[in-house]
């Protein structure tokens, strides 16, 4: 069966494809553009502040310190290196949801938690961060190494390869170098937003 088309209906037709066609197209760019937007945290790396922040600013909105560096093992600027976790809707007594894990690394001043912070926290940080205490992949500093470590499998601490980094990233916020856990880079600044908003300003 031959269907045929005037010029008129031709050119109708030819209209209307293309404006399915666009349309399809701008839908189907929108939705590009909206999974990409959705995906990408907002998060200030560097976040200027005139508070000169203490371990006790974090223990009052719960925050629950679970190990130190020791003091003569600092680097360079340090003045105390804590391990421990937190989570969203803490009280007092340190009771949350979604409990993630946190190091947070203490300086005398926003500019020397800068100047001296940001190279050691890149270290330990993101998916090839060195935290091993031999080669390949060895720390630098060795403190607080082995809670920056994720374990492979199921089997836990006692069958699982305990080599995987536990902070995606980080953040300097006032006088605190914050690493914070999380699989990705985008997880683990969602996680540093959330503790650093809940701080007293």
């Amino acid at each position: 069966m031959k269907i045929c088309f005037s010029k008129t209906n031709k050119y109708q037709f030819f209209v209307f494809v293309f404006i399915v066609l666009f349309f399809s197209i701008s839908c189907g760019g929108e939705s590009e553009v909206d999974e990409d937007t959705s995906e990408t945290i907002s998060v200030q790396k560097i976040n200027p502040s005139d508070k000169i922040y203490t371990l006790d600013d974090f223990k009052s909105v719960g925050f629950k310190k679970g190990k130190s560096a020791k003091k003569s093992k600092l680097l360079d600027g340090m003045t105390q290196a804590v391990w421990g976790f937190w989570g969203r809707g803490d009280d007092a007594l340190g009771r949350g949801k979604n409990q993630q894990d946190y190091e947070l690394r203490f300086y005398s001043s926003h500019q020397e938690a800068v100047d001296l912070g940001s190279v050691p926290a890149d270290e330990r940080t993101g998916e090839n961060a060195k935290i091993r205490s031999k080669p390949p992949n060895e720390a630098t500093w060795k403190e607080l190494l082995k809670e920056a470590r994720e374990c492979q499998g199921e089997g836990g601490h006692h069958t699982g390869a305990c080599i995987v980094p536990k902070y995606g990233d980080y953040i300097i916020f006032g006088n605190v170098v914050m690493l914070c856990q999380g699989a990705t880079s985008n997880v683990s600044l969602e996680n540093c937003s959330s503790l650093m908003n809940a701080l007293p300003k």
